[in-house]
């Protein structure tokens, strides 16, 4: 896995600039460039200071296959009021979910 690679995947979907990273994890903007460059490895602390703004853990971050492992209280509650909908309004609500993260 390239971390750097993953870690702009990341960062990019959450629509966070290297530089707000940089001051929500107090780590240098230089750092964070040659980390997605891919030109340094980032130390699992580093890694872990990295993740946090972007509300994204650890295992989620090595977990190569994308799964969401564990979900965060927010999507429990999204997920819970979405298993009290029928199948129609349900696949409304996943509609509507796609076309938001565009």
């Amino acid at each position: 896995m390239n971390y750097g690679t993953r870690l702009r995947e990341i960062r990019t979907a959450k629509k966070m600039s290297v530089y707000k990273l940089s001051k929500l994890s107090d780590i240098s903007e230089n750092y964070i460039h040659a980390i997605e460059k891919g030109k340094s490895q980032p130390s699992i602390v580093v890694l872990e200071r990295l993740l946090a703004p972007l509300s994204t853990t650890l295992l989620e971050f090595l977990n190569e296959d994308r799964t969401v492992m564990y979900p965060t209280p927010f999507e429990c509650s999204v997920l819970e009021g979405l298993r009290v909908l029928d199948e129609e309004k349900a696949s409304a609500v996943l509609t509507m979910i796609r076309l938001l993260a565009k």
